[in-house]
């Protein structure tokens, strides 16, 4: 069988990559995960894949795509997961988000990328959206935000 990585959907759904295709959750069951091309509607693509209830085996794959898959989609949709996750998770500045997203990043991708302006505005809409506190400029701070001193 084909190895596979998971990632998420912008409104946080799990999404299963495999071969330059993307799947969503199409229902699930006690004992198998079934999933169903991302774009099912846009392309009438039968592509299938069944997984264990776990997500760590895949059980069957239906390859009756009627499309090429996209590799660098793929790549794109992984490197805007962790844009949206470095937004809401570090107090780094935008640039540095984004260098850091950046690397192993083919470049068909980068070249396939959003302007970068684009890329920075949606780091500050998502850290508009988080409670994280402001990181303290002043030396003479007597006091750590609690959120900052603790680590998971």
């Amino acid at each position: 069988m084909s190895t596979f990585t998971f990632s998420t959907t912008e409104k946080n759904k799990p999404l299963l990559i495999c071969k330059g295709f993307t799947y969503t959750i199409d229902k699930t069951t006690n004992d198998k995960t079934y999933w169903k091309y991302e774009h099912v509607r846009k392309f009438k693509c039968k592509g299938r894949i069944h997984t264990n209830c776990t997500h760590t085996t895949l059980l069957h794959e239906n390859d009756n795509h009627n499309h090429p898959g996209n590799s660098v989609s793929t790549e794109i949709r992984i490197f805007e997961e962790k844009i949206r996750h470095r937004a809401l998770n570090s107090n780094e500045t935008t640039q540095n988000v984004i260098d850091y997203c950046l690397t192993n990043l083919s470049d068909n991708a980068v070249a396939s990328l959003p302007d970068f302006k684009h890329v920075k505005r949606n780091i500050q809409n998502r850290r508009g959206k988080n409670d994280l506190p402001e990181i303290p400029h002043d030396k003479t701070f007597n006091l750590i935000p609690d959120k900052l001193t603790a680590t998971k």
